[in-house]
């Protein structure tokens, strides 16, 4: 197995960061449109329209 050295350790906790900053930046810009898309997507009939998947 290679080891890992201090540079390899950085590189993979500098884009680890980036990754939770990409996926937390995105969440906060979409949140207010996008989940609310998603909550209203069936109105209030939505416990009517999953019995109906389900029978």
């Amino acid at each position: 197995m290679a080891e890992l050295t201090i540079n390899q350790l950085i590189k993979i906790i500098l884009g680890i960061f980036v990754v939770v900053a990409v996926v937390g930046g995105l969440y906060l810009f979409f949140k207010n449109s996008v989940i609310d898309f998603f909550k209203n997507l069936f109105g209030n009939n939505s416990t009517k329209f999953i019995f109906a998947l389900l029978k």
